[in-house]
């Protein structure tokens, strides 16, 4: 008797178990969607810390040893490009039209007469990560696909003449958020009938 007791309990609790199973499954489901960073490795962990940087690089006082012990070194930091003085211009005036002389940065043209001696230093700084969230099942099967992308990005340009900081700019994302929505009805059956065609 006590056996057909324990039977039957046990059978009353499969359900349960299997439910609580199924509940723990589900709810670390959105753990698996798939994650994703891009970063550049720097001394600058954020948007800030990068522009305090470039902020303490002042024109006419700061040399080549400070701007580097800053951060913009080509030999230490990535994705800090050395350009020459024509590669300067192309990135400091506007290619598609003629400008006038007078409208040209005195620091410019300084660089173009200096030629060989000039040097500009171009830092392309970036960390973004895309996380895609909502439902699992939904993503996995290709129904509805959520991609959220956030971070910064930090350009700036340094122009040294004689190994002297003649000229700098700077632009860049100081936070960036977007949201991207796929929406496919027939889920994993779309463009089906496309890739069958193309078998043909």
């Amino acid at each position: 008797m006590t056996r057909c007791i324990a039977a039957k309990g046990g059978l009353a609790m499969r359900p349960r178990v299997q439910l609580a199973i199924l509940t723990l499954l589900l709810a670390g489901c959105s753990s698996l969607l798939p994650k994703g960073q891009q970063e550049t490795v720097s001394p600058w962990k954020s948007f800030d810390e990068a522009k305090a940087a470039f902020d303490s690089i002042e024109l006419g006082s700061s040399d080549r040893d400070s701007v580097h012990k800053l951060g913009f070194d080509p030999g230490v930091t990535p994705n800090v490009q050395i350009l020459n003085y024509s590669q300067i211009a192309h990135a400091v005036l506007p290619g598609d039209r003629l400008i006038p002389n007078g409208e040209v940065p005195t620091a410019i043209r300084t660089c173009v007469l200096a030629q060989e001696r000039c040097i500009g230093y171009l830092l392309e700084e970036s960390r973004i990560k895309r996380n895609r969230v909502g439902n699992f099942w939904g993503d996995f099967l290709n129904f509805h696909r959520e991609t959220v992308t956030t971070g910064w990005r930090f350009n700036a340009l340094v122009v040294l003449v004689d190994n002297q900081v003649v000229f700098k700019q700077w632009s860049g994302q100081p936070a960036i958020r977007e949201v991207g929505v796929s929406r496919n009805p027939l889920g994993p059956f779309q463009g089906a009938g496309e890739r069958m065609s193309t078998f043909q």
